[in-house]
């Protein structure tokens, strides 16, 4: 439901931002989050090495540091990747690093301030280590297995101080992170008054940016004209 609810975000978004290349880096199982952009061109970059992805392919790097021309991006989508990351500012560095003068960002991430927040804390709290948890598992404690959720402000000022300007803000899945088909159904009603009256505590939330490159204007510089004298050169006085 939550992986249904942020591919439509997307697809709402996408089709409106042109350009050649596409980057996404990471992924969020085998879903094709690109399926609606109209960009010819596109990339998926895989930071789990060992994991594949079926039927398409893809470039395996590190997410701040990415194997691709300067300035050649028209859009890149990081879907629930700073979670994960352990060196942020510099995977948003290289995100505006191949990124072209008024390319797009997307972001997408969890909201620590939620029901999914909290839920996740009291999971790492009791099985700290996400790779010790038991194989018989159902399912992770949450969507963001093992990860660190960043405070919305935070990545805002982070992208801000690179030169992004935010577009939008998109809040969504005020659901508590629950099982039951049956039950969250019945809770659906909460992600139509959320947005309204509990925005804060949206469980994610999909950042719209746009890199902006300030030119310099250079100033031209006008000669003074030198002043002319009261008698004329080459005529004597009498």
């Amino acid at each position: 439901m939550l992986l249904s609810r942020e591919k439509a975000l997307l697809d709402g978004v996408l089709p409106h931002l042109f350009g050649h290349y596409i980057l996404q880096v990471g992924r969020l199982g085998d879903a094709d989050l690109l399926v609606r952009s109209r960009i010819p061109h596109r990339i998926l970059v895989e930071v789990d090495g060992n994991r594949s992805v079926p039927g398409r392919s893809c470039l395996r790097a590190r997410p701040d540091a990415l194997p691709i021309v300067s300035d050649s991006i028209d859009v890149v989508v990081l879907p629930h990747l700073l979670e994960f990351s352990s060196h942020i500012q510099e995977t948003i560095q290289e995100a505006e690093r191949v990124l072209i003068a008024e390319g797009h960002l997307l972001i997408l991430a969890f909201n620590a301030w939620s029901l999914l927040g909290i839920h996740h804390l009291l999971c790492r709290q009791g099985n700290p280590d996400p790779d010790r948890q038991s194989e018989s598992d159902e399912r992770p404690c949450t969507p963001c297995r093992g990860g660190r959720f960043p405070g919305l402000n935070r990545i805002r000022n982070r992208i801000a101080t690179l030169g992004f300007e935010v577009i939008s803000v998109k809040r969504y899945f005020f659901q508590p992170p629950i099982g039951n088909r049956d039950l969250m159904n019945r809770l659906r009603f909460l992600d139509v008054i959320g947005p309204r009256f509990l925005p804060f505590f949206s469980g994610a939330y999909l950042i719209v940016a746009k890199k902006r490159v300030t030119t310099l204007t250079p100033i031209r510089l006008h000669r003074r004209q030198p002043r002319q004298s009261l008698i004329p050169v080459g005529l004597s006085e009498t």
